[in-house]
């Protein structure tokens, strides 16, 4: 291999990686925003466009002028001139994708995650349609993930179902072990059937949890209504069940009506106001935050500048997503619940996760975070409406307090 060879070579990977880099970017990006959901997929097109289009674009520029053996030689090194405009976006790609890399690389989850504040304690990875082919008709309802369910790997209707135990600083002794269930992202499209949510529900009554928390996206659709009842009927926890709304709940005409099913089922709605429940000497404050996709509490829970919490309240904040971060450490809870980001839905072995809807990329993608003393736990969530994921199980949890 010539020096040139070798030149070239490196300067197409690192203004690939430049390009793929800054539409990736935007994609993720332009998802965490409150915009409708029709804008943000005419965007999403364009984005998909633009990644596909311009690399196109410049090889027939590259074949009309120098016909395939001059792209051939200029791409090996040769002395084959490219046009200006082919050069400027690459010189362009190239720069960028110099400067994204470490940012890139440093926003990786493996990067970010709390490994000494978490302990999974227990793990198991459900796989129902291995077993029977009868399986496949009771779980899977939808025509698309039927199809979709039946390639290599793709783990639409696994599940794994796991206990974790977190650990806090100066954690009360009276909330220590005491156990949180957390749901997010349920997804009630009609393409999964009540069966499959009920792996996740039945499993939570039968640990008996203090508390149950589910972070948004409960409906994508109001035809789905009906399942609200089967899905999680029989569930309770003797400190209560608590829920916020996420940005696919917003696709009904009348986002409350899910509000509403839950209420009737015993859930409390921590989009509308605070809750308050006290555990022997220990008031637990639990404060929700929908943004910025809704805004239901016409006063928003917020920590007031120079008020210091009393040494026996404990505050939990549930977000869908975890881009509120910033809002869980300002109002010092001690503990965030988020979902919205699937585990990126695809996870590439070492590289992780590429896709993630958030400001921050795939940096929260899933998993335990702290931050000032913040402790944030991501779901990777039950469901979605993009029938495959590989790599990155659904999950519903069982959070025990414990202190570090």
């Amino acid at each position: 291999m010539t020096f040139e060879f070798l030149l070239a070579f490196a300067m197409l990977v690192v203004a690939s990686f430049g390009h793929l880099g800054m539409w990736i970017a935007l994609y993720n990006r332009i998802n965490a925003t409150g915009l409708k959901r029709t804008t943000i997929k005419r965007i999403e097109k364009a984005i998909v466009l633009a990644c596909g289009i311009i690399p196109l674009l410049l090889l027939l520029i590259e074949l009309n002028q120098h016909g395939l053996v001059g792209v051939l030689a200029g791409l090996f090194g040769g002395a084959s001139a490219w046009s200006w405009l082919t050069i400027a976006y690459s010189v362009l790609a190239g720069l960028l994708g110099i400067v994204l890399a470490p940012f890139w690389i440093m926003d990786r989850p493996h990067f970010a995650i709390a490994r000494d504040r978490y302990q999974v304690t227990s793990a198991e990875d459900l796989n129902p349609l291995k077993e029977t082919v009868k399986n496949r008709r009771l779980y899977l309802r939808g025509r698309s993930f039927r199809k979709m369910s039946k390639l290599p790997g793709n783990q639409i209707v696994s599940l794994q179902r796991n206990c974790k135990r977190l650990k806090f600083k100066n954690l009360p002794n009276d909330i220590e072990g005491l156990r949180i269930a957390h749901l997010s992202d349920i997804h009630l499209t009609g393409q999964l059937s009540n069966a499959f949510y009920r792996l996740a529900t039945d499993w939570i009554a039968e640990q008996r949890p203090d508390m149950i928390i589910l972070s948004g996206d409960i409906l994508d659709n109001e035809q789905s209504l009906h399942q609200i009842q089967p899905v999680f009927d029989g569930l309770n926890a003797p400190l209560g069940m608590y829920f916020v709304l996420g940005n696919h709940d917003r696709r009904l005409t009348d986002p409350t009506m899910v509000c509403r099913k839950l209420c009737e089922l015993g859930w409390v709605d921590l989009g509308k106001e605070q809750a308050m429940r006290q555990h022997q000497q220990t008031t637990l404050r639990l404060i929700g935050n929908e943004q910025p996709w809704f805004q239901r509490n016409p006063s928003p829970y917020k920590f007031e500048p120079g008020r210091t919490s009393p040494g026996n309240e404990w505050t939990i904040g549930v977000s869908h997503s975890p881009d509120q971060f910033a809002w869980g450490i300002e109002n010092r809870c001690q503990l965030m619940l988020c979902g919205h980001t699937h585990g990126g839905q695809i996870r590439l072995p070492i590289v992780g996760p590429i896709v993630a809807p958030s400001w921050y990329g795939t940096r929260y993608a899933s998993g335990v975070f702290e931050k000032n003393e913040t402790l944030m736990h991501v779901s990777r969530g039950l469901s979605g409406v993009h029938p495959f994921r590989w790599g990155c199980l659904p999950e519903v949890s069982v959070l025990e307090l414990a202190l570090l």
